[in-house]
């Protein structure tokens, strides 16, 4: 039995969910004879720890591996201590690109905490590197051997209860948002379209606002990265209360719904597509986003949700015209077209998120994708 370490960048949210716990529960589950995984992101690497590693795992993964000042150190003495001494195996596992670009809001803690020099770093320690997507893929070989990266996609497992079909009765037409404050500047690109609509149209819509979050903290770093204080950021300056006071004054509080934060580790947060009849998935073009997966259309097809994205890159490279709806005009009045489209047409493009479905259930089954991983991971420790 071949005995696994994943160690992940965070023990919370949709990141942890979909590329470490849900992963490796499944390659349990479906292959309990030959791997034995741990998750634990709680290790120190002291020299105690450096031979706990070596002796007790043959296969160690590491999601992003980005860490602060020292301690990033001591994880590379790790890897390089762990691979001579036990020819312990080790692999990066990529969903994001390390190089956040200007548009992105933590641009600033991406440079500071020095993450693209970091990262070629890392791709010199790394045995492999696995990542979401073909398109991704491409991008990470221009600085690591592209015979030795592999693509696993992000999938959701049939039997994950919180993702189902099931929607709650509305009268109207359920436009949902999702994305976070991470994504300020890519919903600026349909913020706004209500401008755009008829009365008539407007009439017959619902804007839902989900994970709604006034906890947000700012963080107080000092040169070496190291956390000096916490501040909690008032109402008046969070991005969830502007963002909601917008929509409110461009649609009205009747055609408004507030969703607050859902765990999804417990459970709940694939239920917020119950009160969402169209996903709007809106994503500026840029190099970033492009090395994004099309996490949001699988998440849109397993509750059987019409999915409307910008045509870019993680969303047009795998959707089809008869499973999505794509906006090239990326802008609030072409928004506003498309969703004049779907509300004069409901019924063909409620047919559409059926499609969806089942095509995504076809394409992101993750039982398909564990049997990829059981696979390479066979062949890289045989």
């Amino acid at each position: 039995m071949k005995k696994i370490l994943y160690i992940p960048s965070t023990m919370e949210g949709g990141v942890y969910y979909y590329r470490a716990y849900t992963p490796m529960k499944s390659l349990v589950e479906l292959y309990p004879d030959e791997f034995d995984v741990t998750i634990n992101n709680n290790y120190t690497f002291n020299d105690m720890q450096k031979d706990e590693i070596g002796k007790n795992f043959d296969l160690v993964i590491f999601h992003n591996c980005l860490f602060i000042a020292q301690y990033q150190e001591e994880v590379w003495k790790t890897i390089l201590y762990c691979k001579k001494t036990y020819g312990t195996k080790f692999i990066l596992d990529l969903d994001d690109f390390w190089i956040y670009g200007k548009y992105h809001p933590y641009n600033e803690v991406c440079q500071f905490n020095g993450f693209p020099e970091k990262m070629m770093i890392n791709f010199k320690l790394f045995d492999y590197v696995t990542t979401t997507t073909e398109y991704f893929k491409e991008v990470i070989s221009d600085y690591f051997p592209k015979d030795k990266i592999y693509v696993f996609e992000n999938a959701i497992d049939l039997d994950d209860e919180q993702f189902d079909s099931f929607k709650y009765n509305s009268d109207l037409i359920r436009f949902g948002m999702t994305g976070g404050s991470s994504h300020v500047n890519d919903i600026k690109c349909l913020m706004g379209f209500w401008k755009h609509l008829s009365s008539k149209i407007l009439n017959k819509i619902q804007i839902v606002l989900c994970g709604y979050d006034l906890s947000a903290e700012k963080k107080i770093i000092d040169e070496n990265g190291k956390v000096t204080d916490t501040q909690i950021i008032e109402e008046k300056d969070n991005w969830w209360y502007q963002t909601e006071q917008a929509i409110i004054t461009g649609v009205g509080k009747d055609h408004y719904k507030r969703i607050e934060t859902k765990n999804i580790n417990k459970g709940e947060y694939g239920q917020i597509y119950r009160d969402i009849d169209v996903l709007l998935a809106p994503l500026m073009n840029t190099k970033f986003n492009n090395c994004k997966s099309e996490l949001k259309i699988i998440e849109a097809g397993f509750t059987s949700t019409l999915p409307m994205c910008s045509k870019v890159i993680p969303y047009s490279n795998f959707v089809t015209d008869e499973t999505a709806v794509l906006v090239k005009d990326n802008t609030p009045e072409g928004w506003a077209k498309q969703i004049t489209k779907i509300v004069n047409n409901w019924d063909k493009y409620n047919e559409m998120a059926d499609k969806n479905n089942e095509y995504v259930k076809e394409k992101r089954d993750l039982k398909h994708v564990t049997q990829k991983r059981k696979e390479f991971f066979e062949e890289i420790l045989k």
